[in-house]
């Protein structure tokens, strides 16, 4: 037995690991406690990954559709048929027809969304697809509309105050510095953090907050709106900072002039004097930051969401300034320069091309992947005819299963890149079977491409790994890297790829890199050619097995330019305009009639329910439960453990309900990606339920990113009746 020093690649968290090998095979993970950051903590995710890669239901082949059932394929056939189908579509159909979408299981590679991306630019086509338009989308498009400061937010450098919207850090690792959440926020709390939450959950982290707001769903853009209110008419922004960098404040003050405490306490069933106590402590606090989850977004428009987060970071002036070191940079990427000053707004939609289905365009978050079912099902020139997935489960994951189900059994050609067979790999014409994260070498890129964009994800310090691989594909498998699976098909296309710099946004600057098409790189040439001008060059970081801070002190925030003129906009016109149109909602009773209950979305941490549902991690509990107050289930006469089905106006599943005194009455909480296809509705206990099939197209819950509502989703529940 040996052991290697590596890293999970399992999620964003990317923790050390010391890998126990023996005779070639995984034996056991456990976290690196040499680590100062991680300080060992790892999660049952990845802990599991050696009984993963050795799962008897494991995808160690190619696989071909025939008639009902599948059949082996050789890596070069199914190269070289799915390359022939694709050439015959794009002939006839040009190479808009054909579409990628690359999931979260792309983090467990560096180098698979450079190379698909690359191929997508090679055969024309535009129609590249990622959970980034349903994953907090508005996060980019508010960036873009209420401009950029050309340095960080104070973020985790030594926050006084922290504002959760519907994030836990111990579920997402959102939220609180990458690494060991518990411990990073345990010790920002004994050194005086104070930590706000909204949540209609008493989660794990509300339980640790000095002010826990536990709102109705559906209302987070007024309760923002009125914190807003309560600064400007309490005086209580950072005057200095706002007048030489934003403009639009009288404009604000007139927006938010109906969300008076008095007002948003009754649309969101809160204690007004709890949102002004709210307010004052955020604002006097000092340095801060708020991070909000995907919740509010799910419910409400995730631009206008995220738009009024960074109006209030602005009124605080929670702006890294002048002189202050830059503690959160890439390390295997470009960093700087930085500089204290405001970068004026820019288009967030209309950046591309427009799709077939309501008017939708490219965004800063990119393509709306909430609505490709429709630009698949859709007629005429604009028609997906052809679709890459790797690494997702769009049957679970994409809102409104049933259309959905429909799309996929429309296309031509549906690939799917996965080591297991997910009910959308069962929709495939052809399964490509992958290596496993520790079957190949990796380093955290992804983390630095994250620092660079504004979300809450990732170290609080620069932090780089490098691994080789750990161990060899099973013998006699037949895996192939996402990767070299893209750079085969260009080469059977012939037509050859450049990589660009892998943006998590469609605008970020991309350098061309141009790819050996007559000998096939290795993955290790490919990686290095990945962190060419990286701030730390890669062979530094490889000088570091268990990884490394990779500190830079003189990388400090410059003054403001001479001449510079770029300006914050905290009136923006079109979200001043949607803010009036939430408000008119609020005060117009919603008819829900005979849906009595909202569903919300949860997140398992401990489970990897979209790919594989085991007894290795869910502790045989197969099914996600419907969780509801247990005052609730007193009065539908239900008891835990009682078979029920759920109502949306669009459809209906089965499932199981559990008490949970921690969620607000009126509430029905479930964990998305679970279940089947209709045909597997009776096995409900066995296999979970889809709430996916509740949520309908037709809904949107942010228009301007094609994001259709996937919480706050007003249901019925009921006995479920003996069959």
């Amino acid at each position: 037995m040996t052991e290697v020093r590596s890293f999970c690649r399992a999620c964003l968290n990317s923790c050390p690991t010391i890998v126990e090998v023996e005779y070639g095979r995984l034996l056991r993970v456990r976290g690196d406690k040499t680590n100062d950051i991680w300080d060992g903590y790892t999660c049952i995710k990845g802990r599991a990954q050696p009984d993963l890669h050795a799962h008897p239901n494991r995808v160690l082949h190619h696989l071909k559709r025939v008639d009902d059932g599948f059949v082996r394929v050789g890596a070069d056939a199914a190269t070289a048929e799915i390359a022939a189908k694709l050439r015959t579509i794009i002939d006839t159909h040009g190479p808009r027809s054909v579409a990628y979408y690359g999931a979260t299981g792309v983090a467990q590679s560096p180098l698979t969304d450079p190379f698909f991306g690359a191929l997508m630019r090679a055969v024309g086509s535009p129609m590249r697809f990622s959970p980034n338009s349903i994953d907090k989308p508005g996060r980019h498009l508010a960036r873009a509309l209420h401009g950029a400061w050309m340095a960080p937010l104070q973020g985790y450098q030594d926050p006084d105050v922290a504002l959760l919207i519907g994030a836990n850090p111990y579920r997402t690792y959102y939220g609180a510095a990458a690494g060991n959440p518990g411990r990073w926020l345990s010790q920002r709390l004994d050194e005086g953090m104070e930590l706000l939450v909204i949540d209609p959950r008493r989660s794990d982290v509300a339980k640790r907050a000095s002010l826990h707001l536990q709102p109705r769903p559906g209302h987070d853009v007024e309760i923002l709106a009125c914190l807003i209110h309560v600064l400007l008419a309490e005086d209580l922004i950072d005057h200095e900072f706002v007048a030489e960098n934003a403009e639009g404040l009288e404009d604000l003050r007139r927006a938010v002039a109906r969300c008076t405490p008095e007002a948003v306490a009754g649309w969101a069933d809160v204690a007004p004097e709890s949102l002004v106590e709210l307010a004052r402590r955020f604002a006097r606090a000092g340095r801060g930051y708020i991070a909000c989850g995907v919740g509010p977004g799910f419910s409400n428009s995730s631009t206008l969401v995220e738009y009024l987060v960074l109006v209030l970071e602005t009124l605080t002036g929670h702006w890294l300034r002048a002189g202050e070191v830059v503690d959160r940079v890439p390390t295997l990427l470009p960093a700087g320069p930085y500089f204290a000053q405001a970068q004026s707004p820019k288009p967030a939609w209309g950046l591309g091309i427009e799709m077939g289905f309501a008017g939708l365009t490219q965004t800063s978050a990119g393509l709306p992947t909430g609505t490709l079912a429709e630009e698949i099902l859709q007629q005429g020139h604009k028609k997906v005819r052809a679709l890459i997935c790797v690494g997702g489960n769009p049957v679970l994951s994409w809102p409104d299963q049933t259309r959905v189900l429909e799309a996929l059994r429309d296309l031509e050609l549906l690939v799917v890149v996965d080591p297991f067979m997910t009910p959308t790999a069962r929709e495939a014409h052809y399964v490509i079977a992958p290596p496993l994260p520790y079957e190949t070498p990796g380093m955290t890129l992804l983390q630095d491409h994250i620092i660079n964009t504004p979300t809450f994800y990732g170290p609080a310090e620069a932090w780089a790994q490098y691994t080789d691989a750990v161990v060899d594909p099973p013998a006699g498998s037949d895996v192939l890297p996402e990767w070299e699976f893209a750079y085969d098909l260009a080469r059977e296309l012939g037509v050859p790829l450049e990589l660009g710099a892998m943006s998590v946004t469609p605008d970020a600057p991309a350098v061309g890199i141009k790819v050996d098409m007559v000998n096939k790189p290795t993955a290790e040439e490919s990686l290095a050619s990945l962190a060419v001008g990286s701030r730390v060059p890669l062979d530094e970081v490889k000088r570091h097995p268990s990884g490394s801070t990779f500190p830079s002190p003189s990388l400090r925030v410059g003054a403001k330019q001479d001449g510079w003129s770029g300006r914050f906009d905290i009136a923006n016109s079109s979200m001043m305009g949607d803010l009036a149109a939430a408000v008119e909602r609020s005060d117009a009773a919603e008819d829900d009639h005979g849906f009595p209950f909202r569903l919300i979305m949860i997140r398992e941490q401990n489970q990897f329910n979209s790919t594989l549902n085991d007894p290795i991690m869910n502790r045989n509990r197969f099914h996600n439960p419907a969780y509801m107050h247990p005052e609730d289930l007193a009065d539908l006469a239900l008891r835990p453990g009682d078979p029920v089905t759920i109502s949306s106006r669009r459809s209906h599943i089965r499932a199981i309900v559990e008490a949970e005194p921690n969620l607000r009455r009126g509430l029905v909480a479930m964990s998305f990606a679970y279940g089947g296809p209709p045909e597997t509705d009776d096995a409900f206990r066995e296999v979970g339920s889809p709430p996916s099939r509740l949520l309908t197209l037709a809904d949107f819950a942010d228009p301007h990113v094609g994001m259709p509502r996937i919480g706050d989703i007003p249901v019925a529940v009921e006995r479920l009746a003996a069959h």
